[in-house]
Parts: structure tokens; sequence; C-alpha cells
């Protein structure tokens, strides 16, 4: 199960959030992708507030440092 501080949780995610991630991660990679693309389609109606670069910067590096890890896991 992943905990946050480990890149997969955020600070403002709630406990039913956190229990949506870890349940997507427990899934077989056929049903992950199943899933993920079902959230992306219904996701493109939210009304989301505008990203600041240091948010979206903060974000790859997040992104980048957890594929290294699983990388080095490998």
């Amino acid at each position: 199960m992943h905990h946050e501080g480990d890149g997969l949780h955020t600070r403002d995610m709630t406990s039913t959030g956190k229990h949506i991630v870890d349940d997507f991660e427990s899934l077989p990679d056929p049903e992950k992708r199943e899933v993920l693309s079902n959230l992306l389609k219904i996701s493109r109606d939210i009304d989301y507030p505008e990203v600041a670069d240091q948010e979206l910067v903060a974000a790859a590096d997040a992104v980048f440092v957890e594929y290294d890890r699983m990388e080095q896991q490998d």
C-alpha cells in the first residue's frame, strides 16, 4: 500500500481519494488501462483551476522521482 509522501498521494487527497488510488494500484495492468481511460473521459467536464508553472514543475519532478525509483527496483 502507498502512503503520503511516496509520490502517489498528495497532502490534499482525502482518505477516500487515497483508497481509490490504492485500489487502482492493486488492479492488473489491463484493468488499470480500462479504468484510466474511463476516468479521463469523465474528467473532461470538470472545471479545473489554472495551474501555476511551479505546480506543474513540482508534479513533473514527482513523476520522474517515482519513475527513477521504480527503474532502480527492476
